[in-house]
This record gives C-alpha cells, sequence and structure tokens, in this order.
C-alpha cells in the first residue's frame, strides 16, 4: 500500500502508534472516532500491507546508562558499500547502516559500551583499503526519537 493511499484515519492511527504502540484499541477507536471493530480492521490491513511493520519496546533507560551511541560517516573511494557491509556487518556494534549519496558514501549508528570499543571500530574502518576518511560523532542527547 502507498503511503498516498492512507487516509486521514490511517494516518492519525499511525501517528498514535508511532507515539505510543500501546495504545489500546478503545483509546484509537476514541481518537478518530470509529468503532473499535473498525480500527481494529483498519490495523490488520496496515500490518497485512507492510505498512506497519512490526512492534517494538525499547529499554531507553539501560541504553542510556550501558552504551554509547555514534554516527559513523565513511567516504570510499569508490561506490563500495555492499564492500564495506560484507567486511564490517559481522560487527554487533553498527546499528544501522546506509548507503548516502552526496559527499559522504556510507552513514552508520553505532551502539558500543565504552569509548575505546568505539575507538577500536572506527580505526577498524581507518584500515580499510577502500575507505578514504572515517568522521565520527557521539550523540550526546536525542531530542525526537519516532
Amino acid at each position: 500500500m502507498a503511503k498516498n493511499q492512507l487516509d486521514d484515519r490511517d494516518q492519525k492511527i499511525l501517528s498514535i502508534l508511532s507515539a505510543d504502540a500501546r495504545t489500546t484499541i478503545s483509546e484509537l477507536a476514541r481518537n478518530i472516532s470509529l468503532s473499535p471493530t473498525a480500527v481494529r480492521q483498519r490495523i490488520a490491513r496496515l500490518e497485512r500491507d507492510g505498512v506497519i511493520e512490526g512492534y517494538t519496546i525499547r529499554t531507553a533507560r539501560l541504553e542510556t546508562e550501558t552504551a554509547i551511541k555514534a554516527v559513523v560517516m565513511l567516504t570510499l573511494t569508490g561506490a563500495f558499500c555492499s564492500k564495506i557491509k560484507a567486511a564490517f556487518g559481522h560487527l554487533p556494534e553498527i546499528r544501522k547502516f546506509w548507503s548516502t549519496t552526496g559527499e559522504l558514501d556510507a552513514t552508520m549508528i553505532l551502539q558500543v559500551p565504552t569509548i575505546e570499543r568505539l575507538q577500536e571500530v572506527t580505526e577498524q574502518f581507518s584500515a580499510h583499503e577502500l575507505v578514504k576518511r572515517v568522521q565520527t560523532h557521539v550523540i550526546i542527547a536525542t531530542h525526537i526519537d519516532r
């Protein structure tokens, strides 16, 4: 289902669930002026069509107390993100990895237990023959997390 096929009520359901995935069907129904059955059917359709891919739990308190998050950006000698993925995809510290356009070729979110481990991982990136430049930015605060 394309995003432009979602009506206002679908968009409202997604917005509410994005803010709090534990919102009950009854609460959703009240917020969008539909019956609980109609809301349940809409959610089932959104799940079936892949608009809602899943629900998750975040342990924000534990993550912020025990981990350092960083954005790492790589400039490569060519369009070799697949080779970088093959070389480093096994590292559990890599939480997200994107190919990007523009000056940077790849962007990653890393989550490491210590600053020393962050340095070790970024040094591994720097030592790779396809990596021209590594930029690392430690995340110090989260202001919006949807």
